[in-house]
């Protein structure tokens, strides 16, 4: 399985057991982040569309992506009470976030980076306890727990994004090759290249498919396929903040 490949099938919405038409509802907007060089912090707004207060943890897990699959790595971001600036730290690490109201979280990389990096970021609601660090007292807690049972919610639906971290110094270099029936897109690059706004358009009349997109990750490759002479593939090869119409 191609390496951009896997990130798609690695992304994850987890659920926990149950059934729930009250209490929070969160939403984390794109699945999908990237921090590109030069930046060193990336903010993601986090919504409550539920009808009760949301209390949210986040968790961090260093992906490592090769031709077996995925090894994700919890992270400790705070080491003797200080924020570990190897790696990537999120800021705050709860959430409360009120009904129909929406916090921001900074996703932080402190340090150099020679590299590509890719982290699964997860957003879960929790039924909060006192030592779960949400500064909120023992007083509100009960009553906030009290208010769930009541309103009979007995499941808490959490979002997981991906986000590439760029290298410091990125080097692009997609190589592509083509037939008449086929593309490929070779990454030989040291940072992913996203294929944007891929549709597959017939011919007579224009009819298009709905657009879809890709991540080739350094070393991967992806490729395009027509069916029949009649149709064309378009799409958009992004390259950091280069882009760049492709069809065939």
């Amino acid at each position: 399985m191609n390496k951009y490949l896997m990130l798609f099938v690695l992304l994850t919405a987890f659920l926990f057991t149950g059934a729930a038409y009250a209490g929070p509802m969160i939403n984390i907007g794109s699945m999908y982040d990237m921090m590109m060089s030069g930046e060193k912090t990336f903010s993601k707004r986090v919504y409550n569309g539920g009808d009760t207060t949301a209390f949210v943890r986040i968790d961090i897990l260093q992906m490592v992506v090769d031709a077996k699959g995925s090894l994700d790595t919890p992270i400790k971001q705070v080491n003797d009470g200080q924020l570990n600036k190897e790696m990537l730290v999120a800021t705050p690490q709860r959430l409360i976030i009120p009904p129909g109201g929406f916090q921001n979280v900074r996703l932080i990389w402190p340090s150099k980076r020679d590299k590509e990096y890719y982290y699964r970021v997860r957003f879960t609601p929790v039924l909060p306890k006192s030592n779960e660090g949400f500064n909120a007292t023992a007083e509100q807690l009960k009553e906030y727990e009290a208010d769930q049972v009541k309103a009979g919610v007995n499941v808490l639906t959490g979002y997981g994004s991906i986000l590439f971290v760029a290298p410091d110094t990125p080097h692009f270099d997609s190589h592509i090759t083509q037939d008449k029936q086929t593309m490929t897109i070779k990454n030989n690059g040291n940072a992913t290249i996203v294929l944007e706004k891929i549709q597959t358009c017939q011919q007579p009349g224009n009819k298009c498919d709905e657009e879809g997109r890709s991540f080739v990750l350094p070393g991967g490759s992806h490729q395009l396929k027509k069916n029949s002479e009649q149709e064309t593939i378009k799409y958009m090869l992004v390259e950091g903040k280069k882009e760049q119409a492709k069809s065939f």
